[in-house]
């Protein structure tokens, strides 16, 4: 149970009532990670913005995207997300050896050799920015990836370590 107090969607209003019920209607529910978000109906709204346009990436792969996050949240020990993103790199058919090597060593996850190296190089920007070099970004070019995509990479992972903080602060879906 989270420590602030969540407005339940059957209690909702004006705005955030809004957002709810478009919430319900894409994911079946408002989770309770959203309903945190609700404390503060304008970054919910932008939240949700985000989900959405990561949701439609045109290059970057729902399971990358995934692996990201996983990766990211076993970083930050953020349970919910953890089982949340292994749930469904699970369902995508990786398996859970593959998963666990992609933790040790991104570069050799069970992703295209393009989508691994940009999963590493957004991994270790997100723990230590000063820790990559500039010389790799002509690397990932070479393999494809636009300035777009390697800012979104980044971006993505950035934003949802912010996300993984404010759950475990928060205590959302803790047990």
């Amino acid at each position: 149970m989270t420590t602030l107090h969540l407005t339940a969607p059957a209690d909702a209003q004006g705005e955030l009532a809004e957002l709810y019920a478009n919430i319900q209607q894409a994911f079946g529910g408002v989770p309770e990670g959203l309903q945190l978000f609700g404390v503060s109906p304008k970054l919910l709204q932008i939240q949700m913005q985000l989900l959405g346009y990561f949701g439609q990436h045109p290059r970057l792969s729902p399971n990358f995207l995934a692996l990201l996050r996983y990766i990211l949240s076993e970083d930050g020990h953020c349970q919910f997300c953890i089982g949340f993103n292994r749930g469904l790199l699970l369902n995508a058919g990786i398996s859970d050896s593959a998963i666990a090597n992609a933790l040790k060593d991104p570069r050799h996850g069970p992703l295209s050799d393009a989508e691994n190296q940009l999963l590493d190089y957004a991994v270790r920007a997100v723990r230590n920015p000063r820790a990559v070099e500039d010389q790799e970004i002509t690397a990932l070019h070479q393999l494809g990836w636009t300035d777009q995509d390697i800012f979104d990479a980044v971006a993505h992972g950035a934003q949802h370590t912010a996300v993984d903080i404010l759950f475990e602060t928060f205590r959302v879906a803790a047990q």
